[in-house]
């Protein structure tokens, strides 16, 4: 696999791996090991164009789905802090 194709985030972990494993064996010249370095930082900003695509995916699906409305958003807050502050109710 090359840097270019990593389609998953389990693609970019597949190789961040065999890297972590390439780089551990103390024989490797150094100027593998730089290349492996390399493409391990291309891997991490890939992983990281992967996660804000899927977090704004989600996103989109949480707008289509959720409310737009932020009283919503705070009505709830509200009701969550009420519940917290109500002492429970002990049997004696």
């Amino acid at each position: 696999m090359t840097v270019n194709d990593p389609q998953s985030f389990e693609d970019v972990k597949g190789r961040l791996d065999q890297i972590v494993e390439a780089v551990s064996d103390e024989s490797i010249p150094l100027d593998d090991a730089l290349k492996l370095y390399e493409e391990a930082v291309e891997l991490g900003l890939i992983a990281s164009s992967l996660l804000e695509e899927n977090l704004a995916e989600s996103n989109a699906r949480y707008d289509e789905e959720g409310s737009d409305d932020p009283e919503d958003i705070e009505d709830a807050e509200e009701a969550s802090q009420v519940q917290s502050d109500q002492p429970m109710n002990e049997d004696r």
